[in-house]
């Protein structure tokens, strides 16, 4: 069985060689996508103009390719691609995105967690320990990294719009807080989990020179970081941490999923 690997991060790389491992032919040729039985197109796959970034260039791949993809060969991105769906049904191949499936989900946040916690740690003058951390949301990331904090003694709060999360965030020993109440003057660390701006400039101007800013969240983030800059802020975003922190079990993730979806086949 034939394994076709876009690895356009240091995760896919570890997948192919998961694989390997595993037994299977792998190739990352894109002449050899025709012939795979699994084609995994790595983060976000084609776009509407059926272009594929891989690890040298940019490539289309015409209707005349997607028509000699082998009947009912499996194609997986990371993040979900409408586009991949609606073709699917068109050229009969099964379609799956790993970010839609909950325990993938779960074990890329824990790994996201340990990323962020080390990148803390490595670049503070000051432990994690007592300090003063807000973090934005409470989804699918923020948990973990409440977890964590919570267990290494750091005060802890979770600015979100819902009240009703306050139980469950306050049963992680964190403190609620709604986002209309945020006061960067008291914080240490800043973390964002909210794909889209919730701290305005006014709020930034409160924020003392020691507060570290870190936004883990998806284009256009949380935070207008080119203000938080300009303030001489130390603010940073981390994306797609788990294709730069323990990469090697993200691609074991990878491969797992699809080893999954071949036996559900």
């Amino acid at each position: 069985m034939l394994v076709f690997v876009n690895h356009d991060d240091m995760r896919s790389l570890e997948l192919m060689e998961e694989m390997l491992h595993r037994g299977y032919y792998v190739s990352d040729q894109f002449k050899d996508m025709k012939y795979a039985d699994v084609i995994y197109m790595g983060m976000r796959g084609i776009d509407r103009k059926n272009r594929l970034q891989t690890h040298q260039e940019t490539v289309v791949i015409d209707e005349d390719m997607l028509a000699a993809f082998k009947s009912h060969c499996l194609i997986l991105t990371l993040i979900h691609n409408e586009y991949l769906e609606e073709l699917s049904a068109q050229y009969q191949f099964r379609y799956s995105a790993l970010l839609d499936k909950e325990d993938f989900i779960v074990k890329n946040s824990i790994l996201t967690a340990e990323g962020l916690l080390s990148y803390m740690i490595m670049h503070r003058r000051y432990p994690l320990y007592e300090s003063e951390i807000c973090i934005l949301g409470f989804g699918h990331c923020a948990k973990p990294i409440i977890d964590y904090l919570v267990a290494m003694k750091a005060n802890v709060s979770v600015a979100v719009r819902k009240a009703e999360y306050q139980k469950d965030i306050e049963d992680m020993g964190a403190r609620y807080l709604h986002l209309n109440d945020l006061d960067l003057s008291k914080l240490d660390i800043l973390i964002n989990t909210i794909p889209y701006v919730v701290v305005k400039e006014n709020e930034i101007d409160k924020a003392h020179k020691r507060l570290m800013i870190v936004d883990i969240a998806s284009y256009p983030y949380g935070i207008d970081h080119h203000y938080a800059l300009s303030k001489g802020l130390n603010c940073q975003i981390l994306s797609s941490i788990p294709c730069k922190y323990a990469y090697g079990y993200a691609g074991k993730m990878v491969a797992d999923e699809i080893e999954r979806e071949l036996e559900n086949a």
